[in-house]
């Protein structure tokens, strides 16, 4: 196996990519109301990099402005746009790369409608979260204070309410929670300063249009899941499941990606909870038994939009499926779906992968999987769920392993979902479907409590 030592050496291209947004982004942390010689050279700097291209003129302007200081929210807008665009084409390069390495073939792109008009009362909601940011771009994360924060409060209560911003209203609720619970920072070295303005820039450009939602098409075939990636911080908790969808005489490469809000109180098995129309999908995958799917939404980026029913069929072998499709140069015919623009960023890389043959690598409380000369490839445990089955432990004594490839602070990493451990499956989400169907199993917990306290509080209203 020549994949993992070949996959480390990047590009000098994208070398020099990297070294620029670190210096767009230095910008962020002292205040664009506080910028100096060195950040102004690292505007213009940005402005030569899209010389001839839709963005050119509209970036001269917006630098043009910020040096001058004419500090107007399109300006950010801007600049947003520019940054977004940089890791969109990192992205794309990445990705090309890992599958040109994997033996995988191209991914068709598909057409995506253009957006819709917003109505008025999302539009003034958009013109507020823009005004919000750039007060935030202006202060810069070194000095920024609570007080910048608590006025958007009121904001943002009404985005959460609001229907048609629930993408935008889940991105700015963990990033206003995040900052509060931050700042003021006492330390400017310990910004995660490529986190933030990551976010940042993802919550302006969700200001500047709705989304373009493509096409759904209803789809009728068979699905198994083969991994589950599970995330949450105290406000949110979500999960995709990848898996493949057997379907029109073709095997497509498919995700289902379901959330839900919840309270710091919510913790442990109790998160299965707020899935309760996810119970057939995450059933199925306890059981490792194929899911019946009829006239099911799939869209052209590979997103089933889930339907609560779904009929069990017979058994398959998660491994066995996994590394018929995903080992290296696996020469299958699967179907790869195009990425949305929202999602193409490094962070958003996510490549299914099996690899068995490796040694492991203990070094301190990192494990690293060692195919000697032909490479070596770190495991992401900071991907792990604390609520996974899966643990550092069980992924040493792994003969096998699927999960995805990562990308993140330069380097490659590989995220387990599924190890073999002599002979058994271990895997996150085993036992989601469990905690589900226990008798009463809402009854008594934090999920049923709140429940019902809203309920008597909707009765009395």
């Amino acid at each position: 196996m020549a994949f993992p030592g070949a996959l480390h050496q990047l590009g000098e291209s994208n070398q020099v990519v990297f070294d620029l947004i670190a210096s767009l982004d230095e910008c962020f942390i002292i205040g664009f109301a506080n910028l100096d010689d060195q950040h102004l050279q690292t505007l213009q700097g940005l402005v030569r990099v899209f010389t001839g291209t839709p963005l050119q003129q509209s970036l001269t302007d917006a630098v043009a402005a910020i040096s001058s200081n004419e500090f107007l929210d399109k300006h950010f807008a801007v600049l947003a746009s520019a940054r977004a665009a940089i890791q969109g084409a990192l992205f794309d390069t990445l990705k090309s790369q890992v599958r040109s390495l994997l033996g995988r073939g191209e991914i068709a792109e598909a057409e995506f409608e253009e957006s819709s008009e917003s109505p008025n009362n999302v539009k003034v909601l958009l013109a507020s979260v823009r005004h919000w940011l750039m007060e935030i771009a202006l202060v810069g994360y070194a000095r920024l204070d609570t007080a910048t924060l608590v006025h958007f409060a009121g904001t943002l209560e009404q985005i959460q309410a609001e229907p048609l911003l629930i993408r935008q209203a889940a991105l700015l609720t963990g990033y206003f929670n995040e900052l509060m619970r931050h700042v003021p920072v006492v330390d400017s070295q310990g910004i995660p300063v490529y986190r933030w303005v990551d976010l940042w820039t993802q919550a302006m450009i969700g200001t500047l249009r709705p989304a373009n939602l493509p096409k759904s098409q209803l789809i009728s075939g068979n699905l198994e899941i083969l991994g589950l990636d599970l995330r949450q911080h105290a406000n949110l908790v979500s999960f995709t499941a990848y898996g493949l969808l057997d379907a029109n005489n073709q095997t497509q490469l498919v995700r289902v990606t379901q959330s839900a809000y919840k309270v710091d109180a919510i913790n442990n098995e109790q998160i299965w909870l707020l899935f309760p129309n996810a119970t057939a999908l995450l059933d199925a995958f306890a059981q490792t038994r194929i899911l019946h799917l009829k006239d099911t939404p799939l869209l052209p980026t590979g997103d089933l939009l889930w339907q609560s029913q779904a009929e069990l069929g017979q058994n398959y072998n998660l491994m066995e499926r996994a590394e018929k499709f995903f080992a290296e140069n696996a020469g299958n015919s699967l179907v790869y779906s195009t990425v949305a623009a929202s999602d193409r960023h490094p962070i958003q890389l996510a490549e299914p992968i099996f690899f068995s043959k490796y040694k492991v690598i203990k070094n301190d409380e990192n494990i690293v999987l060692s195919w000697g000369d032909a490479g070596e490839l770190s495991i992401a445990k900071e991907r792990i769920s604390s609520l996974s089955e899966l643990n550092l432990d069980a992924i040493a004594k792994s003969q096998q392993i699927f999960g995805l490839l990562r990308f993140d602070a330069g380097k490659w990493t590989v995220q387990p979902l599924a190890v073999t451990v002599k002979n058994k499956t271990i895997y996150t989400g085993q036992t989601a479907a469990q905690v589900i169907s226990k008798k009463d199993s809402i009854k008594g917990s934090v999920v049923g409590i709140l429940q019902e306290r809203s309920s008597r509080l909707l009765r009395k209203g």
